[in-house]
Formats: structure tokens, sequence, C-alpha cells
């Protein structure tokens, strides 16, 4: 898998030659871009012209393709199809997942997420890794006691101060929903192409969301986009200009490169996504929920 992020912010024609990425602006020169070097590609502006051919080669080398809306936010991605030879197969028992699966799933997802919360905390140099600690391990079943609501208070006020999750204003709230479009959709690429059908979660279950199993197995990853946007934008709150603009999002273009590890090893974030998926496979055939293996921020290097 490659390692650069492509961001298309110009309007433009994309298509491949000699298996590279063919970038022809309708204003500036050609650049050509080796397929193998490339993990993502980011069409920011509608104004661009992609060939079949390109979006053909983009899924053999599984490359996320996403789309933007007009205020440049991730809002779609280009989904394989039937890529996995056990795609029916693993469709069909995922269907067939059970109540105490499920509920032993969220259970380790929730206390994964806590966990990486803390690791947030601890390199970020703030308080309260002790009580996320504690709370990781008092997480029940199915997070029967909602575990993940307390945390999550905790959490937030620890890393940012005064800070409203739901105050679309704040500029660190459209840094981090950015950083999380991202990783949910190279989540939601790679859960199709293993087989699975996104829209049934282990959790989520909402009936006007095709994307609840995604919203599952972003809960540990969300922990790598919040430590990116308080160690890159600390002090962009003081500034006179708090928007968040195109130039702020630079930092996250690199989330999918981040040193991760999982399963006892350190990888990029966009291969940990691979590991995560496959595993759930695992799990989903064997039904086995220990097979499952879920991202651990390692601050020493975030």
């Amino acid at each position: 898998m490659g390692w650069r992020t492509v961001v298309i912010t110009k309007p433009s024609k994309i298509s491949i030659e000699n298996d590279q990425l063919k970038y022809a602006p309708k204003d500036g020169e050609i650049i050509k871009v080796p397929i193998d070097d490339i993990s993502v590609i980011i069409l920011e502006v509608h104004q661009v012209t992609i060939t079949s051919a390109l979006m053909s080669r983009l899924t053999e080398s599984n490359i996320v393709l996403f789309t933007c809306d007009k205020s440049h936010t991730p809002n779609g991605v280009f989904i394989p199809f039937h890529q996995h030879s056990r795609y029916a197969q693993v469709a069909h028992k995922q269907i067939a997942w059970n109540e105490p699966l499920k509920k032993r799933a969220w259970q380790k997802i929730v206390s994964q997420k806590i966990i990486n919360q803390s690791k947030t905390l601890e390199y970020m140099g703030k308080d309260k890794v002790k009580q996320l600690e504690a709370y990781a391990k008092s997480v029940k079943s199915a997070d029967s006691t909602n575990v993940e609501s307390s945390a999550a208070r905790l959490y937030f006020i620890a890393l940012f101060g005064k800070f409203n999750r739901r105050n679309e204003s704040d500029w660190r709230n459209s840094a981090l929903n950015y950083g999380y479009a991202l990783v949910r959709g190279a989540i939601s690429r790679s859960l199709a192409a293993h087989g699975f059908l996104p829209a049934f979660g282990v959790f989520h279950c909402s009936t006007l969301n095709a994307f609840n199993l995604s919203d599952d197995i972003i809960e540990p990853y969300r922990a790598f986009v919040d430590v990116v946007v308080a160690e890159h934008y600390e002090n962009f709150i003081e500034l006179s200009d708090t928007r968040f603009l195109p130039e702020h999002k630079v930092e996250l273009y690199q989330l999918f490169t981040m040193k991760t590890m999982i399963d006892g090893e350190n990888t990029t974030l966009l291969n940990s996504i691979e590991v995560c998926v496959s595993s759930l496979m695992n799990v989903t055939l064997n039904k086995d929920i220990r097979l499952l293996k879920l991202p651990y921020l390692d601050n020493s290097d975030a």
C-alpha cells in the first residue's frame, strides 16, 4: 500500500498513464505520480474529470477515493464491489450476528476507545489520565452503564477546556469532523471490500444510516484525529480569524500515515484499518470475539 495522500484542489482531469496518476489542471502544469505511491485521493473541488480506467485501477490497488461537498468536507467514498472472495459468506454471517457477540464486541470497542483517549491526554500533558484508564476497565457488556458517555464528557473538557462538541461554529469541531469523515470513509471502503454490509452495526442501528458498522469501528480511531487537532491547532483559537480554512487541513491529510499499533505491531493508520476489518471478518466466520484486533494509540510517537 502506498503512502501519499493526493489532494485535488483545482479544476482538472485525472487519468492513468503508464501506471501513473496523471493530473492535468485546466491552468497549470501536468503532474504524474506512480500509482503504487498513493494511498488516498481527495477530490476537494467538483470540477474534476476522472477516467473509468483510473477508477478501476484505484480499486485494484485498494486506493481510497473521496469526494467532498461544497464546504470541502468529505461526503463520499468510492466503494469497491465484491472484491473479497468470501463476500457472500461474510455478508450472510454478519446478518446472523447474535446479541451476545454484538454486546461483547461493543464492550471491547468502547474500552479501547477510552484507552486511546487516555493516551491522547497523556501525550498532550493533560489531567484525568488515570480516571479514563479506570473508566476503560469498568466497561461492561454492551456498555450497559454508558461509560462511553461519562468518559467523553471528562475527556473533551480535559483536552480542550471549555468546549461544546455540538457547537458548529467552533473551529475545533470543524477540524474534528473533517478528520472523522476521512477515517469513516476509509473504514467504510474496507468493510465493503471484505464483504460486510456497512448498514448493519454491532451497536449503531439507525435505519436512516447506511454506515452503522463504520460508526462502530471508528470509535477507537477517533482519538487519532483528536490528538492531531489538539497538537497542531492548539494556538489556532488565539488567532483573530478562527475559521477552519483549507490550509489548516494539511496536518489532517497525514492521518492515514500516522503511526498506529495493532496486534502488537506498528503500522500506518490506513493499514491498521485493513487489519482491524480483516480481524472482524475472522470474528464473524468463527464467532469468536477474541479475534477482534483494535488500534492502540502509541503516544510515544503520536
